[in-house]
């Protein structure tokens, strides 16, 4: 099968044309000149020598003329691009990916390395969505799951930006509530974000939080479990250990519950680095393969006809350095 197949007609009528003029031409000069005579060449002719020597030349001439076909035929093929066909269906890796962000006072700078993480992970994504909510008291979705990843970046660095400036006065309506660090609520509001139709893809909340909850909230964190379970999210709960603070102090037992029984993974980190160890984790293992519509496929086809003409090209050129001897 060949892209523009129209080329080969068009290549063969001119093909025709050359020949037509050229054969005119030698009739017009075999019809307009008369015979040169030399006499006694039957002698020479009727030589065994002679007679080998000719008919070599006329099996050259006609290789040559043969190698000649070939080549154009073979370079009139390429020009027309040849090319095979195949149905694919393509299967899309695709995940939805959302980011929960306890946004007290104290996660301002752990925040921004996750900020920064998200932001370096997004660059592989090809079909994933993305969302990015914050809480304290009370939550705001920053934006819904979505897949326009410049979009996401620019928000991304818009944050980790306000995470820099620990600009927490401006990361509107998280203050709306009594308390702190409200985080049953928090990732109740963050489980909401995802559709109720999963449509085959595959669910992650990643969980920033130092779990120091501050005031009454209006979900117990058992209820929090059943809702993140029945709607199959993986809960990848992040619990950072500051300095300042004390090294035997306890893990929140809730989260981790929340995490595990969820599927995901519950992470106690001393240092911001274990966000990409996280985040590799997510991009190994919550996988939904999704069957897209089939699709044709043309892939080109050159190699065959380029092996043609380059051998037709090698004996053109051997056989009239052979004639020219």
């Amino acid at each position: 099968m060949v892209r523009w197949a129209w080329m080969i007609p068009l290549a063969g009528s001119l093909a025709v044309a050359v020949v037509w003029s050229a054969w005119r031409r030698v009739r017009r000069r075999s019809d307009g000149d008369d015979p040169v005579r030399v006499a006694n060449t039957e002698r020479l002719t009727s030589l065994p020598r002679y007679q080998a020597l000719a008919r070599a030349h006329r099996r050259s001439l006609r290789a040559m003329a043969a190698s000649a076909v070939v080549l154009v035929v073979a370079t009139v093929m390429l020009a027309a691009r040849p090319v095979r066909s195949q149905s694919v269906t393509p299967a899309i890796e695709n995940r939805d990916i959302m980011l929960c962000l306890d946004v007290s006072g104290s996660m301002a700078e752990y925040n921004r390395s996750v900020v920064e993480q998200f932001t370096e992970l997004v660059g592989g994504f090809d079909g994933e969505r993305v969302g990015l909510t914050i809480f304290n008291s009370s939550a705001v979705t920053v934006f819904p799951l979505t897949s326009d990843y410049r979009f996401i970046v620019d928000e991304f660095e818009r944050f980790r930006q306000t995470f820099a400036a620990r600009g927490i006065d401006t990361l509107d309506g998280t203050l709306e509530g009594d308390g702190s660090s409200l985080v049953p609520d928090g990732i109740a509001s963050c489980a909401l974000g995802f559709p109720e139709d999963t449509a085959g893809r595959s669910r992650s909340m990643v969980v920033a939080t130092d779990n120091e909850v501050e005031g009454p909230t209006l979900l117990e964190p058992a209820q929090v479990t059943s809702l993140v379970t029945e709607r199959s999210i993986r809960v990848h709960a992040i619990f950072p250990l500051f300095e300042f603070e004390d090294p035997g102090r306890q893990e929140p037992a809730e989260l981790r519950e929340m995490a595990r029984s969820s599927g995901g993974a519950f992470h106690r980190l001393e240092d911001t680095a274990g966000t990409a160890r996280i985040l590799a984790d997510i991009e190994r293992t919550d996988v939904a393969r999704l069957d897209a519509e089939a699709r044709l496929v043309e892939y080109a086809e050159p190699q065959s006809w380029i092996a043609l003409a380059a051998a037709a090209l090698c004996a053109l050129l051997v056989l009239a350095r052979r004639v020219q001897q």
